[in-house]
């Protein structure tokens, strides 16, 4: 059974911590009241340094070498990583090196100080999924078929063996405050676009159908975890069916409007919702609902 710590101060490393999630996500464990470290290399463009007595600037592949984290932590929260397909296929080593080798070597150093570990892993691990339309449930078997979708399920593999280890497999995730990019983060990109009179690409038909799961409802996930409320494993997670929206439809609740469109990219997804089974049964569930995400969106 899992056991409730609420109120616990933890000792936690979030890696990944200049982005859009992990910023969000150090506001919410220190308000808490946790001691929080954060490690990042600044690599993309849209990071932010915080300015913070506990922020490591550095790579993941380097853990075990950075002195300040030779000490004892409670919780590695993993949300380092390249996080697009496209990127992927364009430099195959750099993905496995962020990726898989970032991730084997941040568990073998969770591993040491018998730190939980919880990952954040991706919808694309599970490939296609041709011919699926029906919510995607937590035994949904891992067929990966890009250079990200592999390198991301090796990470969650050598997580998922860990006994201290959760598995996230995310999709959607936006708010106010992402910047977002045509390969990734798409509905900041979106966002961003519509305000700036930037003309719309589509690639594909515009019938995609993906599930918003909003970044305050996924960073109150992560704090669920820690206060002992979930049980390690494998988990899908998104807003699930009453968060579900085509590409068409997120774009028109934004105002704005496709300007062309392109062909499919390889292996793309036509529908990825989240059926949500255990970490709805665990007691969490998304509060802030497609629309009132959306409109906080708006310019």
């Amino acid at each position: 059974m899992e056991q409730d710590n609420k109120g616990d101060s933890l000792k936690v490393l979030i890696t990944g911590s200049a982005g859009f999630i992990g910023s969000r996500l150090w506001d919410r464990l220190e308000a808490e009241g946790h001691e929080v470290y954060g490690l990042d290399d600044l690599s993309r463009k849209t990071s932010k340094r915080r300015g913070d007595k506990n922020e490591i600037i550095g790579d993941v592949c380097e853990i075990s070498n950075i002195d300040v984290l030779a000490q004892p932590f409670d919780f590695l929260i993993h949300l380092a990583g390249q996080v697009s397909v496209v990127s992927g296929e364009a430099d195959p080593e750099k993905d496995f090196r962020t990726n898989a080798l970032g991730t084997f070597r941040a568990i073998q150093w969770a591993k040491y100080w018998n730190a939980g570990v919880i990952f954040s892993s991706t919808n694309k691990v599970f490939g296609s999924l041709e011919g699926v339309s029906t919510p995607i449930p937590d035994n949904q078997p891992v067929k990966p078929e890009t250079n990200y979708g592999v390198s991301k399920a090796s990470g969650a593999f050598y997580v998922s063996d860990y006994e201290k280890g959760w598995v996230f497999h995310q999709s959607c995730i936006y708010g106010p405050t992402q910047l977002g990019e045509e390969d990734q983060g798409w509905v900041g990109w979106l966002s961003n676009s519509v305000r700036q009179g930037k003309p719309i690409t589509c690639f594909g038909d515009g019938s995609q159908v993906r599930d918003l799961l909003h970044v305050e409802d996924l960073v109150a996930l992560y704090s669920h975890v820690l206060a002992g409320r979930l049980i390690p494993g494998s988990y899908v997670v998104g807003g699930g069916p009453a968060n579900a929206a085509s590409f068409d439809e997120v774009l028109e609740s934004l105002g704005g409007r496709v300007d062309s469109y392109q062909d499919w990219r390889p292996r793309d997804q036509k529908y990825f919702v989240s059926a949500n089974e255990g970490v709805v049964a665990s007691g969490w569930t998304p509060k802030i609902s497609i629309n009132d995400g959306l409109n906080q969106m708006k310019g």
